[in-house]
């Protein structure tokens, strides 16, 4: 699927709008540092603009870092169903790469690791019957019927541990006052750069 050289840009509505601009000093290396300072709206803004004059296969790797940017900026402002499909699309340009080893590699586990934790607590998070839990398998349709729960409410929040390491938290109200432990995973840091991408022959 080719997308329109005009791609999209997250609003202060939630929503997107056109954006011709393309700022000619962006660069990967600052698009790293707000994605690993979870600036996920400014992230969108720079990887967008490197993206429009990107040429394959650049244009994958970025857009796909691009759609994770998006889908943690949707997960903190309670659009799971979007987050979930941002994150999903990303992962399978990140696939296509075909890293086998080294940091978008690691990027790529790291983003399968929290799509496949926002799955399984969206389905914790519908109560979900033997039946439904049997039909759920990952595609874009248990995405779809999975997103509507939830809508609107505040299911995730990022904690920051002692050694400042970053977490995404499951956190309903039916976890107040509970002993147990709600479910979190790491989230994911972006340890590549610009040089990375040149080593691969990616500019």
């Amino acid at each position: 699927m080719k997308f329109s050289v005009h791609s999209y840009r997250i609003t202060t509505r939630g929503g997107f709008d056109d954006d011709e601009e393309e700022d000619e000093s962006c660069s990967f290396d600052e698009a790293v540092l707000l994605f690993n300072t979870r600036d996920y709206y400014k992230c969108h803004d720079v990887l967008e603009a490197l993206w429009n004059r990107s040429q394959e296969p650049t244009r994958t790797l970025v857009h796909g870092i691009l759609q994770c940017a998006v889908g943690f900026h949707h997960l903190f402002n309670q659009n799971h169903k979007g987050a979930m499909m941002e994150l999903g699309e990303g992962l399978c340009k990140l696939r296509k790469m075909n890293f086998e080893s080294g940091p978008f590699h690691q990027f790529e586990k790291e983003i399968s690791a929290v799509l496949e934790f926002i799955y399984q607590t969206q389905l914790e998070q519908a109560a979900c019957t033997e039946e439904l839990c049997i039909a759920m398998d990952q595609s874009e349709r248990s995405y779809q019927l999975l997103g509507g729960y939830g809508a609107g409410e505040r299911l995730y929040h990022l904690e920051i541990d002692r050694s400042w390491t970053a977490y995404i938290v499951f956190c309903p109200e039916r976890y107040g006052g509970m002993a147990t432990e709600p479910p979190s995973i790491k989230i994911p840091v972006l340890q590549a750069s610009e040089e990375h991408m040149m080593e691969l022959e990616y500019l």
